[in-house]
């Protein structure tokens, strides 16, 4: 991952001696992030669209919110929490159960999260809304209609 940075700084370093006013939008929009692990993933992206060629839009927080590689648990993300994407909300286009009876849930703006908690039951089907929070230490929180609550993870 830090090849990947560095590449970019050399990228940005040997682009005519281009300045931090000029960098390209992908790579503006993840300079705003106040998460270091969503940042650098969207780092990753950009950096990614950008070798490609490819035109991609800049992602927004709400692309990034749970892209995080890890928990996180540093001093610095209670600096971070201020300016950070709390919650987001969507309406559910697939669920299935994994092999290991855990439900994974797809959103209508083609996140995939995977539940983590094996002893509670949801009930969540096609065409529900619902809202994923931020909880501790890196976690993420999805409830059901019926008021349950379990942790998930995004896949992507």
């Amino acid at each position: 991952m830090r090849s990947t940075i560095c590449a970019a700084l050399i990228f940005v370093t040997n682009a005519g001696g281009l300045g931090a006013a000029e960098l390209p939008e992908p790579l503006k929009a993840c300079a705003a992030m106040s998460r270091d692990s969503e940042r650098l993933a969207c780092y990753d992206r950009a950096v990614a669209a950008i070798e490609s060629g490819a035109a991609a839009p800049a992602p927004s927080p709400e692309d990034m919110f749970g892209a995080n590689v890890g928990t996180e648990n540093s001093p610095e993300d209670s600096d971070n929490k201020r300016d950070e994407l709390k919650q987001i909300s969507g309406s559910v286009t697939a669920t299935r159960h994994a092999d290991d009876g855990m439900i994974v849930v797809t959103l209508d703006n083609g996140q995939v999260w995977r539940q983590q908690d094996g002893n509670v039951t949801l009930t969540i089907d096609s065409g529900d809304t619902v809202t994923v929070v931020r909880a501790s230490l890196g976690t993420f929180r999805i409830t059901d209609k019926r008021g349950r609550s379990a942790r998930f993870k995004r896949l992507r």
